[in-house]
């Protein structure tokens, strides 16, 4: 008699572990962890052109090995917005892909329009020395600094989106 009920209760278990183990690994696939710390050092106009430096403080930061994590600057006001070149953190099987197409194909052909490309590592301290230099447009002047994280998966496909405002006013020094 009592078979049937542990039988029943077998059945209810087996079907509700699976659902619990299949929600942990979706949230694993499209959330990314970490700390991403930007120090501004320098924003000046000379001759025309703009140039940025700062420095980007990655600590924690982990990545799904088939996924990658864009952690793009741009600069925005208004309707004008300018994509600066993103900071690529590959996952585990991600840079293994990267590194045969550098092999293969070469550097420049597999960063693409990235500025540096880093492997995943959660463990690690990684340090970003991010300079750019580019045309300065008037609208720039009271621009704001944003941070957009893009995660792909696989297929470079976006899962998730992220954006955080750096600062809302960019204090641009004039050289003289």
């Amino acid at each position: 008699m009592k078979t049937p009920v542990y039988i029943f209760l077998f059945l209810l278990i087996m079907q509700l572990c699976p659902m619990q183990l299949q929600s942990q690994t979706q949230a694993q696939a499209t959330v990314y962890n970490g700390l991403v710390n930007i120090k501004q050092n320098k924003a000046e106009v000379e001759h025309g052109r703009l140039k940025l430096d700062m420095d980007l403080l990655l600590s924690g930061v982990s990545v799904g090995r088939y996924q990658t994590l864009l952690l793009t600057p741009v600069l925005r006001q208004g309707n004008n917005s300018f994509r600066l070149a993103p900071i690529r953190i590959n996952g585990a099987n991600k840079q293994k892909m990267y590194e045969r197409m550098v092999a293969f194909e070469g550097k420049q052909v597999a960063d693409g329009d990235a500025y540096v490309v880093l492997k995943s590592n959660p463990t690690l301290l990684q340090e970003v020395s991010y300079k750019k230099e580019f045309s300065f447009q008037p609208w720039m002047e009271e621009a704001e600094l944003i941070l957009v994280g893009e995660l792909n998966n696989y297929d470079g496909i976006p899962v998730q989106t992220y954006t955080n405002v750096l600062t809302d006013h960019l204090y641009i020094q004039k050289a003289e």
